[in-house]
């Protein structure tokens, strides 16, 4: 059984991948180039949004921030479909305030590639639909530590501790297969951080059960869900 964990990095993607209980990380140019290579996961957990509203706001975006209080900061408001061929900030600023009645963070407006590259390969591979599915690393680590949001930053050294503490009882491997990725990649192509969340994403895909957010939607089969582990 092999189960993935994606998340977009300056260079492209990575993944964590645990197939038949080996767990690696490797990183890939494009979205298509990891599918070709993994087109037979189970299940393939990813930190982009699948689905974009036409207007106002996601309800799982605004229920992910609930659950992660005073972290609510890690999640971003999804922006509108409209948004994804803007000219430039200014030009994705003002669409989405008009579709959406909000602007646009500039965090967002800098993943605007890596949406639009999921909705392009989502809408080309229908086999994907029901592997494919939307996550979120903080959830997943709120998870694993019981509930409760960790409270420093992943780009902390406490933050970077706890997370990295919070893999080891999750993954069997977990640190040989992080040092491994940062010896192996150059940090201005994979960070640190980028490793942690795909991993953390592959220790909740591999789940028999998910929850979901807005609560009594299946993230197996309707898009703006996000998916998250049961707590421990």
């Amino acid at each position: 059984m092999k189960y993935l964990g994606v998340d977009a990095c300056s260079s492209g993607w990575v993944a964590g991948i645990l197939d038949d209980g080996a767990l690696g990380v490797a990183r890939y140019d494009d979205i298509e180039t990891l599918w070709a290579a993994h087109s037979d996961a189970e299940r393939l957990l990813i930190d982009i949004p699948i689905g974009l509203p036409e207007t106002g706001r996601r309800a799982c975006d605004k229920a992910a921030k609930e659950l992660l209080g005073d972290r609510r900061s890690c999640v971003f408001y999804t922006p509108a479909g409209a948004v994804l061929d803007a000219e430039d900030y200014a030009d994705a600023n003002e669409r989405n305030r008009e579709q959406t009645g909000h602007g646009l963070s500039k965090q967002t407006y800098n993943i605007l590639p890596a949406i639009a590259a999921v909705r392009d390969f989502l809408a080309s591979h229908e086999t994907a639909h029901r592997r494919v599915v939307e996550c979120h690393p903080e959830l997943c680590f709120a998870a694993f530590a019981g509930g409760t949001p960790v409270p420093d930053s992943k780009h902390t050294d406490a933050g970077l501790a706890t997370r990295r503490e919070l893999l080891r009882n999750e993954l069997d491997d977990a640190d040989a297969a992080y040092e491994a990725a940062l010896d192996e990649y150059y940090r201005k192509d994979v960070g640190r951080d980028d490793v942690l969340d795909a991993l953390a994403l592959t220790a909740a895909a591999r789940e028999d059960a998910l929850l979901s957010v807005p609560e009594g939607r299946d993230h197996r089969t309707q898009w703006e869900t996000i998916a998250y582990p049961e707590s421990r």
